[in-house]
C-alpha cells in the first residue's frame, strides 16, 4: 500500500492554534464572544519606549472570521504611493477555501486549498493580483460541490463515514503553504507532501504539476514531494530544499530526509542526497550553514490504524512519546560529498520554524528557531476526540489555555563532539511570537535582527497581530507595532531596497504584509521601514474585496516588475 505523504505533512499537524477542541463539541457564537476583551494597554517595565506596545485580550469572533472563503480572483493598480526604492513582487501563499459547500467544510485549514497573492511594487505604485491553484483536488470539488478527497489534517469524504475513506491514503495535495521563485521567472506552489506546482508569476495561472529539474522522481531516490521551507544560500546562490520521506523498513517508526540543492540563476539540481534515520520524521523547517542543512526531530509516534480504518487523518493519528527523554538535533552536511550526519540530543522541545543559522570562528553551530518548551505534548493531534468534526476546528480555539508558550531560541551545538553547548532565549515579553524572517542577505551567516509576527500580549498566549523586531545578539525586544484589536497580519516579508548590497545597513529595508479585517471584510497591503517598525506603516493601500485570510508562507522577489496590460487583465476576465 503507498502512503502518499503523510510524514511530512504531519510537522503542520501540530500546528498549536488548532489543536483544542474535541471533535464533538460546537462552541456556540456567545461561548466565543467570552473572549472578547478590551483593549486595555499594559503598564509594564518592557514597555521601555513608545515604540513597544503591548496590550492585554483580543477579539475571537475577529480572528475566527479570518477563516473564510475567498469569493473573488482579480487583478487592479492599488489606491496608494509607494517608496521609490521599493521594487519588487511580494507573492504569498496560504489555505483560502475553507468550506466546499453550504454544508460540507474542510475541518481544518491546513486542508483547505491554496491561493497565491501577490503585489508588484514599482516606481512608486503597485498592483495586485490573486487566483487559486487549479489542482485535480480543486477543480473537481469546485464542480461537484462537495469534499472528495481525504485530507491530512481530518477532512473526510461523506462527511467523515468511514465506510467511504477506510483505506484510502492518497491525500489531497492543497498546494497551500509556500512559494518558490526560481531562476528569472518560475514560480512554484508548495505543500510539503507532494509535487510542487509551477504558477504564472505574472497572471497567477497554474501551469501544472512540477518535478522541480528532476527532484521529483521514480528512481534510485524515488522522491514524490519537496517540503514547504527551503532556505536560499546568499553567498553560492543555492536553493536548500528537503523532503522528508517514509522510512523502507518501517515507514511508522523510521524516515528518510532527503537534501537537494538548485541552482538560483539557472535552476539546474546540483545534487540530491538520502539519509535513513530511526524514529518519526516530523520536520516542517529546515535552517542552513555554510556547512550544514539542520532539522529538528520531535519525540513523536505514529499510530497509523485510525488512519488506515478511515477514521482519522494522518495528523491526527501522532502522538507525544511520554517516555521520551530527549529530542535531537541532525546536522547533514552539506554538498555531493560522503560525510555522514551529526546527531545531537536536546531537550524534548518542539518547533515548526526556524529563524536563521550559521557557525562561529570556534566552528560551534548557532541556530535560531522558534520553539515551544513546556506542555508541547499539547502539540500531538492524537487524543480522546473520537467522531468526525462538526463544526471547524477554528471554532473556539482558547489560545490561553489550549497553546503551548513559544519563544525564540538560540541554540549552540558542538558538531565535533555531538553536543548541545548553550540555550539562550532571544524573545524576553512575546508570549506568542511565529513566523521569523530575516534580511535574505544574512541567510547561513552572523545576523543582528529577526522580524517576527507576535501577540498584542506580553504575557499570555493570543494570535498573532503585530510585528515584533528583535536584536538577537542580545536578546532585546526592540520595537512593537500593533493594530486594532480586531485586525490581524499574515507573515512578513523583508524588502531589501533596490540597489541594495550585503555591506549595507541589515535593517535597511522594508517589511511587506496584509492587514485583515473581518468584521468589515476588508484588507490592505501594509508597507513598514524594516529599521522603525514600531512607527507604524510607512504604505499602505486598501484591497478591493476580501482577498486574504490569515494565509501562510511567501516571499519578496526584488526587481521583478511585470506590468498590468490589458493581455493580463484578459486572463482574469476569462
Amino acid at each position: 500500500m503507498r502512503i502518499h505523504g503523510f510524514f511530512t505533512l504531519s510537522a503542520l499537524a501540530s500546528a498549536a492554534a488548532f489543536v483544542a477542541p474535541k471533535a464533538s463539541t460546537h462552541h456556540s457564537s456567545s461561548a466565543r464572544a467570552s473572549q472578547l476583551y478590551a483593549a486595555t494597554v499594559s503598564v509594564e517595565e518592557a514597555r521601555a519606549s513608545d515604540t513597544i506596545v503591548h496590550r492585554e485580550g483580543y477579539d475571537a469572533m475577529a480572528w475566527e472570521k479570518g477563516f473564510q472563503n475567498v469569493e473573488s480572483e482579480a487583478c487592479y493598480e492599488l489606491d496608494g504611493e509607494f517608496p521609490d526604492d521599493l521594487v519588487g513582487t511580494f507573492f504569498q501563499n496560504g489555505h483560502t477555501k475553507f468550506y466546499v459547500s453550504d454544508d460540507e467544510f474542510h475541518v481544518h485549514p491546513f486542508d483547505a486549498d491554496g491561493m497565491v497573492q501577490a503585489v508588484t511594487f514599482g516606481k512608486n505604485k503597485a498592483w495586485f493580483r490573486n487566483r487559486y491553484i487549479q489542482t485535480p483536488g480543486y477543480l473537481q470539488e469546485l464542480k461537484e460541490n462537495k469534499v472528495c478527497k481525504r485530507g491530512v489534517f481530518g477532512t473526510a469524504r461523506n462527511k467523515g463515514k468511514w465506510w467511504s475513506n477506510i483505506f484510502d491514503v492518497d491525500f489531497k495535495n492543497v498546494a497551500n503553504t509556500h512559494v518558490l521563485f526560481m531562476g528569472d521567472e518560475e514560480l512554484y506552489a508548495l505543500w510539503e507532501a507532494g509535487a510542487p506546482f509551477q504558477i504564472d508569476p505574472t497572471t497567477l495561472e497554474t501551469i501544472g504539476e512540477s518535478s522541480l529539474y528532476g527532484a521529483i522522481n521514480d528512481g534510485e531516490i524515488a522522491n514524490n514531494r519537496y517540503a514547504a521551507h527551503y532556505k536560499i544560500d546568499p553567498i553560492r546562490q543555492q536553493v536548500c530544499g528537503f523532503s522528508i520521506l517514509p522510512g523502507d523498513k518501517d515507514p511508522a517508526n523510521s524516515h528518510k530526509i532527503c537534501v537537494m540543492e538548485h541552482d538560483q540563476k539557472d535552476n539546474r539540481l546540483l545534487y540530491q542526497k538520502t539519509y535513513p534515520f530511526d524514529g518519526l520524521g516530523v520536520a516542517h523547517d529546515c535552517a542552513i550553514t555554510e556547512n550544514y542543512f539542520i532539522f529538528l526531530q520531535a519525540p513523536f509516534d505514529f499510530e497509523p490504524i485510525p488512519l488506515i480504518l478511515g477514521l482519522k487523518g494522518a495528523a491526527e493519528c501522532i502522538v507525544f512519546d511520554e517516555e521520551a527523554e530527549h529530542g535531537k538535533l541532525i546536522l547533514i552536511p552539506r554538498g555531493d560529498k560522503q560525510k555522514e550526519p551529526v546527531v545531537i540530543d536536546v531537550p524534548t522541545y518542539f518547533s515548526f520554524h526556524t529563524s536563521n543559522a550559521f557557525e562561529d570562528d570556534e566552528g560551534n553551530v548557532i541556530l535560531d528557531m522558534v520553539v515551544a518548551k513546556s506542555d508541547y505534548k499539547k502539540l500531538a493531534m492524537a487524543g480522546e476526540e473520537t467522531g468526525y468534526r462538526e463544526r471547524p476546528i477554528w471554532e473556539g480555539i482558547n489560545w490561553a489555555k489550549d497553546v503551548p508558550a513559544n519563544e525564540l531560541l538560540r541554540i549552540t551545538l558542538d558538531p565535533k563532539n555531538s553536543k548541545l553547548v548553550s540555550e539562550t532565549s532571544l524573545s524576553p515579553n512575546c508570549a506568542t511570537i511565529e513566523f521569523p524572517v530575516v534580511n535574505p542577505s544574512k541567510m547561513s551567516q552572523p545576523y543582528k535582527y529577526a522580524y517576527c509576527a507576535t501577540a498584542a500580549s506580553a504575557t499570555e498566549m493570543s494570535p498573532l497581530q503585530g510585528i515584533a523586531k528583535i536584536d538577537v545578539e542580545t536578546g532585546t525586544l526592540l520595537e512593537k507595532w500593533l493594530p486594532e484589536p480586531d485586525q490581524y497580519i499574515t507573515e512578513l516579508a523583508f524588502c531589501p531596497k533596490a540597489g541594495q548590497t550585503s555591506s549595507d545597513k541589515e535593517d535597511d529595508g522594508y517589511l511587506v504584509t496584509y492587514l485583515l479585517d473581518s468584521k468589515k471584510k476588508s484588507n490592505e497591503v501594509i508597507v513598514f521601514d524594516a529599521a522603525s517598525p514600531g512607527k507604524g506603516p510607512v504604505a499602505r493601500a486598501p484591497l478591493q474585496d476580501w482577498c486574504v485570510n490569515h494565509s501562510l508562507h511567501g516571499t519578496f522577489v526584488p526587481g521583478f516588475t511585470p506590468e498590468l496590460t490589458d493581455e493580463v487583465k484578459a486572463t482574469f476576465d476569462l
